[in-house]
């Protein structure tokens, strides 16, 4: 599968490499497994690349010593300590300029934490004089923050940049699913929900030629020897460490939706008053949880989401239904995953609408997302423009029946309950529907300027 995207990343490490060929820099890349860390580096440059594995230190050396080797093209001893080795990257880049990838760097603390303070020492030592990029590729996110990151660390302030990588957005997901042959944009936003924004598992359909999301569900995930059955739950056993069970029983009351506290602390038995603390790790250490307030609302009305579609989709439905897939029943799991899709999928697609809704509103929006009330109230989009006081409200519905008058109703009496420049704001109204509209609503949507979104036209405004 060719490269998609990822051009700010790669003109900022070009940049760095052009930078470093006066002194020293070092780039840290973190971000979740499968998202393309590696494969933005070797699109961007041709660097001396060292994979950390978990073998012993004087495999391990013994491994880099041989790399080494091969990329000088001169005679390099085999390395007895991490010592050595260190000193020599500096001590070699001081003559020419030297590209040094670490992929999955985290895998030192397993290794010889003591490699951590080595880096430190020869940084502190040769950064001036150095003509090194070092690039410290982690997926580990939690543990690449606490290396780079906290203040007790050796390499604690030394790295000179950062790269975050998220995964894609939906319009170059759509790019890859069109490249691969999906024309349908409802087969596409089930795609996006299931997989979100990974490049690699968009690559592992290509490799086996799936055609469809029925094909990815059965080969990939609901069926024998399935590839990405186990992914989610080996990724973040790793992550989370010993104490898994108590995040995953949060995230599994998440991805049901259930998004307050006290919903939360209901569904888990944990109690409110520690279940802060793990709520702030899964948002602030692992980058898995985000906490959003509603757009015009109060600060104390926050909720908690999952910000993966697919770590979404595998606790609502592969986590609830271990039972049946490690029995060989696998109908049933699909049977009861497809059931309960199109409430699962509509959440997507409201986020899916909020990215399209950026580029296209009739006034350019300060502030975007969704709002709700304390008694329950909800619209799906709101955007407003402060300067100009100006506010749209959208509605986003991803059923199987044609949108009617009824939703434009509803939305006009929640509409009011927004209070924010009332009898001074310039409205406007948005409906988003898979299946279209009825002839009635499309006539009063005429009439009134209120605008009005199929997936045809998702299609025309997401395309690339």
């Amino acid at each position: 599968m060719r490269f998609y995207n990822r051009q700010e990343e790669v003109a900022a490490i070009k940049n760095l490499s052009v930078l470093s060929r006066k002194h020293a820099h070092m780039l840290v890349v973190y971000g979740r497994r499968r998202v393309g860390k590696t494969r933005l580096v070797l699109e961007s440059l041709e660097p001396m690349y060292f994979f950390v594995d978990k073998k012993t230190s004087a495999l391990l050396l013994k491994e880099f010593s041989e790399i080494v080797r091969v990329n000088s093209g001169s005679f390099v001893p085999d390395f007895s300590n991490w010592d050595d080795f260190i000193r020599f990257l500096f001590e070699y880049s001081k003559d020419r300029h030297l590209i040094v990838v670490f992929d999955e760097f985290q895998n030192f603390r397993a290794v010889d934490p003591a490699i951590f303070s080595i880096f430190q020492k020869y940084w502190d030592s040769y950064s001036d004089t150095s003509r090194i990029l070092l690039i410290f590729v982690g997926s580990y996110i939690g543990l690449m923050k606490k290396i780079f990151i906290d203040e007790k660390e050796p390499l604690y302030g030394r790295s000179t940049a950062k790269i975050d990588l998220k995964p894609l957005n939906y319009r170059w997901v759509r790019k890859i699913c069109i490249d691969m042959g999906f024309k349908s944009e409802e087969e596409i936003v089930k795609m996006y929900s299931t997989l979100g924004g990974t490049p690699r598992y968009y690559q592992l359909m290509e490799s086996y030629g799936l055609d469809s999301y029925e094909s990815v569900l059965k080969s990939m995930i609901f069926g024998k020897n399935a590839l990405l059955q186990d992914e989610v739950r080996q990724i973040l056993i790793n992550e989370f460490g010993r104490n898994y069970t108590t995040y995953f029983s949060i995230l599994e009351a998440a991805s049901l939706g259930k998004n307050t506290l006290k919903e939360i602390s209901d569904t888990t038995g944990i109690l409110m008053n520690s279940l802060g603390k793990y709520l702030n790790e899964l948002a602030s250490t692992f980058d898995i949880m985000e906490r959003r307030e509603p757009l015009l609302g109060g600060k104390k009305m926050g909720r908690y989401f999952i910000k993966d579609n697919m770590v979404r989709f595998w606790f609502r439905f592969v986590n609830p239904n271990i039972s049946f897939l490690e029995s060989g029943r696998y109908e049933i799991a699909l049977e009861q995953t497809i059931s309960y899709l199109p409430a699962f999928v509509g959440r997507v697609f409201e986020d899916v609408a909020t990215e399209i809704a950026l580029d296209n509103l009739p006034f350019k929006a300060s502030g975007i997302g969704r709002w709700w009330n304390r008694r329950g109230d909800e619209i799906d989009l709101v955007a407003v423009n402060e300067q100009t006081r100006e506010i749209l409200f959208g509605e986003v519905k991803w059923t199987n029946k044609t949108a009617g008058y009824g939703i434009m109703e509803r939305l006009k009496k929640k509409k009011d309950l927004v209070n924010w420049h009332n009898g001074e704001r310039k409205e406007y109204y948005l409906v988003v529907s898979k299946n279209g509209f009825t002839p009635e609503l499309r006539e009063i949507m005429d009439s009134e300027g209120v605008i009005g979104w199929d997936m045809q036209d998702i299609a025309r405004m997401a395309n690339l």
